[in-house]
């Protein structure tokens, strides 16, 4: 549990880090370009991944022998894409739906997809059989 909750911890503070760079890609887009917030979202969220992905291994999971390199970052992008569609699928809900403010919605939909990427990074991708 303990090592759980240190992991828990150092993941959020760089899933914090990757959400700034999400929402600040993403403010600058949709809000001051006027891109599309569709494909504001999408882009911003992929380099907040790139990022997350990065230092995630860097400091955080342990490259495994469960895998091979290239099928862990098939892994770890195939987790992204499915966090990509509950984000761009919150967003939605969140702006169209609930006239939300695209800045507000974008900040909650993250919040959706926390859980998710973190379960699958832990407990499948990156799987350490120790904790």
């Amino acid at each position: 549990v303990r090592a759980f909750n240190s992991r828990f911890i150092l993941y959020s503070l760089i899933g914090g880090a990757s959400a700034l760079i999400d929402w600040s890609l993403f403010y600058i887009l949709a809000i001051v370009l006027e891109i599309h917030y569709m494909l504001s979202g999408t882009i911003s969220f992929l380099f907040a991944v790139l990022f997350n992905y990065y230092i995630g291994i860097t400091f955080l999971f342990d490259s495994t022998a469960r895998f091979t390199k290239q099928k862990e970052m098939f892994l770890v992008f195939l987790v992204s894409l499915v966090g990509l569609g509950i984000n761009l699928f919150f967003l939605f809900i969140f702006s169209s739906w609930l006239t939300l403010s695209l800045m507000l919605a974008k900040i909650m939909a993250s919040f959706f997809t926390l859980a998710w990427n973190f379960s699958m990074r832990n407990y499948y991708v990156f799987k350490n059989p120790n904790l």
